[in-house]
């Protein structure tokens, strides 16, 4: 009894290790696909703090010229062309990260599998039937 103790305690301790490994490569693989829609999300911020007002004002001002809008009009219209801008940026991003919604899957399922296989030993082990 004693030796299939020691011989599912080392299962344990190895399953254990195991699923340590496999969340470090997980939230290795997680951060790395991070990555690319954080850097879309930055140089969309970017671009749009350094060119927005500029093009912004551009426009208004074009609008205002070219049409009969009143300047705050024109003004109005060139600013929603920027949200507008933002918000498909911002979607981009946001697409990008909910893309890979399958954080920690691996890891998940099988620490579930460990989990189901470890209850199942301890049913069926002669050591858990002694009173």
């Amino acid at each position: 009894m004693g030796r299939s103790v020691r011989q599912l305690s080392s299962d344990v301790i190895t399953l254990m290790e195991l699923q340590a490994e496999l969340l470090q490569l997980d939230v290795r693989e997680w951060v790395q696909s991070f990555i690319r829609p954080l850097a879309a999300l930055v140089a969309a911020a970017i671009i749009l703090l350094a060119t927005a007002p500029v093009a912004l004002v551009s426009l208004g001002y074009l609008l205002a010229a070219k049409t009969e809008l009143p300047l705050w009009g024109a003004m109005m219209t060139a600013a929603g062309v920027g949200l507008g801008f933002a918000a498909i940026s911002a979607g981009t991003g946001v697409w990008l990260l909910k893309r890979d919604r399958r954080i920690l899957h691996r890891f998940s399922t099988e620490l579930r599998k460990n989990v189901h296989w470890l209850k199942e030993t301890l049913r069926s082990s002669p050591a858990a039937n002694v009173d």
